[in-house]
C-alpha cells in the first residue's frame, strides 16, 4: 500500500461513519415525535381535568344560597357598570345622560348648598372645629343630612364632570369625596365633644353627606320641628 493510499484511508473511514450515522439520527428524530406527542397529551389531560373541576366548583358555588337573597341586584349592577365602562357609554341613555343627569345633579347640589348656607347663616366656618358661639343645626336641610354643604358640592362637581364628559373631573370628584368624608369625620369628633345632643342627632339623621333617600321616600325621616339646639 502506497503512502498516498495510507493518508486517505482515515478520511474515507470517517466519511463512511458519518454517512452511516445520518439515517440513524434522522430516524431517531422521526421515531421520537410520537413519544413527544404522548408526553404532551399526558400533560394536557390532567390540566383539562383540573380546569373542569374548577369550573364545576364555581358553578356549585354560584348555585348556592336562596335566589333573591344573595345580592343579585348588586351583581347585576356591577356587571352592567363594568360593561358601560368598557363600552364607554350607557346603552340607550348615553346622550340623555349628559343632558339630563349632569344638570339635575348640579341643580340638586346647588339647592342643597343654598339651603345649608341659609340655615348656618353667620355661623359658617371652613374649619373642623366649631367656634365658641356656634349652634348645632338640626332643622331645615340638616334634618335629613348632617353635612349638606359637602354633599351639595359633590353633586355639583359630579354634574360638571358629566356635562363636560371629563374623566379627569370625575376622578377628581372621587378624590374630593374621600377628602370631604374624612373631614366630616373629624368635624363630628369635635361636635361630639362640643354638643351633648350631637350623638342623638347623628342617630336619628343617618344621612352623612347626602340625604337618605330611601328613608325619606318611606316617610320615616326625622320629623323635628326645625328647632336649633343651642349650646348653653
Amino acid at each position: 500500500m502506497s503512502r498516498r493510499t495510507r493518508s486517505w484511508l482515515p478520511l474515507a473511514l470517517l466519511a463512511l461513519l458519518a454517512y452511516a450515522s445520518v439515517p440513524a439520527f434522522v430516524g431517531g428524530g422521526v421515531s421520537s415525535r410520537p413519544s413527544f406527542e404522548r408526553s404532551k397529551a399526558s400533560i394536557a389531560r390532567p390540566a383539562t381535568k383540573d380546569l373542569q373541576q374548577v369550573l364545576s366548583k364555581i358553578k356549585d358555588t354560584i348555585s348556592e344560597g336562596e335566589f333573591g337573597k344573595r345580592g343579585e341586584e348588586y351583581v347585576a349592577a356591577q356587571v352592567f357598570l363594568i360593561l358601560c365602562v368598557l363600552v364607554g357609554t350607557v346603552p340607550l341613555l348615553g346622550g340623555s345622560l349628559y343632558f339630563l343627569a349632569g344638570p339635575l345633579c348640579m341643580a340638586a347640589g346647588g339647592a342643597i348648598v343654598a339651603a345649608a348656607l341659609y340655615e348656618i347663616g353667620d355661623g359658617l366656618s371652613p374649619w373642623v372645629t366649631p367656634s365658641a358661639e356656634s349652634e348645632l343645626k338640626t332643622g331645615g336641610v340638616f334634618e335629613y343630612v348632617r353635612h349638606p354643604i359637602y354633599g351639595g358640592l359633590l353633586l355639583l362637581c359630579f354634574g360638571i364632570a358629566i356635562i363636560s364628559n371629563s374623566a379627569s373631573r370625575l376622578v377628581l370628584t372621587g378624590v374630593l369625596y374621600l377628602v370631604l368624608d374624612k373631614k366630616a369625620d373629624l368635624e363630628e369628633d369635635s361636635l361630639m365633644q362640643t354638643f351633648n345632643d350631637y350623638g342623638k342627632y347623628r342617630e336619628k339623621t343617618p344621612g352623612k353627606l347626602l340625604p337618605d333617600v330611601q328613608r325619606i321616600l318611606s316617610a320615616e325621616a326625622p320629623s323635628g320641628s326645625g328647632s336649633k339646639a343651642t349650646d348653653v
